[in-house]
């Protein structure tokens, strides 16, 4: 049979044990959870971009639309001015502020030995990470561009 002080030795031995158990399973999950709150954020940032360069493309879209299509009842196309008022419309609608709208006319383009007559819209927008900010300080100039061709020649 085992003496008393031996016993007391093996019960200190398995409180020990159980502690630095406790121990290192809280590590494991604090290591755990913030890999996994990093990845949820690294998520919801790449959901913010693509969602700002979805934006920023049909911003362009519809200001090469507006660019291409006479107004109403004549051969007119719109101005400049009222392109980038509506590409900023659309814009402000979508809660993106501080972007660059730029419309280039004519655009010449040969395809088949024929010149077309287009117009290209850019609308660029300096994006920042906003969630992980271990990359707050990376900016990256995000653009949305169409082309269109003109329906009537200016």
């Amino acid at each position: 049979m085992k003496d008393e002080f031996e016993q007391k030795k093996e019960e200190k031995i398995r409180n020990v044990s159980w502690r630095e158990q406790r121990g290192t399973a809280l590590v494991e999950s604090a290591m755990t959870l913030l890999g996994f709150l990093v990845v949820l954020l690294a998520i919801v940032e790449a959901g913010r971009f693509l969602g700002a360069q979805q934006v920023l493309t049909d911003a362009s879209r519809e200001g090469a639309r507006l660019a291409v299509s006479p107004l109403s009842g004549t051969s007119t196309l719109p101005t400049t001015e009222e392109i980038e008022n509506e590409v900023q419309r659309f814009l402000q609608a979508a809660n993106v502020g501080s972007a660059t709208t730029v419309v280039e006319r004519p655009v010449y383009i040969v395809t088949g030995g024929v010149a077309s007559v287009y117009t290209r819209v850019r609308v660029s927008l300096p994006y920042t990470v906003v969630t992980l900010p271990m990359f707050s300080n990376l900016e990256i100039t995000l653009a949305g561009e169409a082309v269109m061709r003109n329906e009537t020649s200016p």
